[in-house]
C-alpha cells in the first residue's frame, strides 16, 4: 500500500476522533463489548479481543468523568486504568494525596485515595468495563483504532486519552525526610 503525505484535513479528522465522542462510524452500531479469544501468532497465547465504541485510557478524574458520561449515553465504554504506570497506582496523582479540600461536594475534605475509589465505583455502577492493565500500544493510524495490553486487544471507534501528569519531584539531600 502506497502511503501518501497526510493532509491537514485528514489530521484534523483523526484528531477529532481521537478526542472522543464526536464521531463514530456506521459500523460502530454493530460493535459490542463481548469478548472473543483470539490466538496471536507471535506468542501462541490466547489474547482477548474486545470491541467498543469508546475506549478510555486513564484512571483519574478526567478518565472517570468520560467513562460516566459514555456509560450513561449507553456507549458501553472500556477503561484501562493501568497498573503502577509511572510508579503511581490506578487513580493517578490523587492516590498520592492526603487531604483533598478543594473538590466540590466534600465540605469536610476527603482523602485522595477515597475520592478515587468513589470515581471508580461510580464508573462501574453505570456499566463501564474497567481493566487494571497498562496499555502497551495504540494504533491511531486508521479507524477503528486499536488498543493493546499484555492480554487484550481492543478495537474502538473513539479513544479518550486521559493519562494525567506526573509530578516532578526535587532531588536533593533531605527530600522526603519528615521534620519533627
Amino acid at each position: 500500500m502506497n502511503r501518501t503525505p497526510v493532509k491537514l484535513k485528514s489530521i484534523l479528522f483523526k484528531f477529532r476522533n481521537f478526542l472522543g465522542l464526536a464521531t463514530t462510524s456506521i459500523a460502530a452500531a454493530s460493535f459490542s463489548t463481548t469478548a472473543t479469544p483470539k490466538l496471536t501468532t507471535a506468542t501462541s497465547t490466547a489474547m482477548e479481543e474486545l470491541k467498543t465504541r469508546v475506549c478510555i485510557i486513564g484512571s483519574g478524574p478526567a478518565a472517570h468523568t468520560a467513562a460516566i458520561y459514555a456509560s450513561r449515553a449507553e456507549l458501553k465504554p472500556i477503561l484501562f486504568e493501568g497498573w503502577m504506570a509511572n510508579d503511581i497506582a490506578p487513580g493517578g496523582q490523587l492516590t498520592t494525596t492526603t487531604d483533598v479540600e478543594n473538590f466540590p461536594g466534600f465540605p469536610e475534605g476527603i482523602m485522595g485515595g477515597e475520592l478515587t475509589e468513589k470515581f471508580r465505583a461510580q464508573s462501574a455502577r453505570f456499566g463501564t468495563q474497567i481493566f487494571t492493565e497498562t496499555v502497551t500500544k495504540v494504533d491511531f493510524s486508521r479507524a477503528p483504532f486499536e488498543i493493546v495490553t499484555d492480554s487484550k486487544r481492543v478495537v474502538a471507534d473513539s479513544v479518550v486519552v486521559a493519562t494525567g501528569a506526573v509530578a516532578k519531584k526535587l532531588n536533593f539531600v533531605g527530600v522526603g525526610e519528615v521534620l519533627e
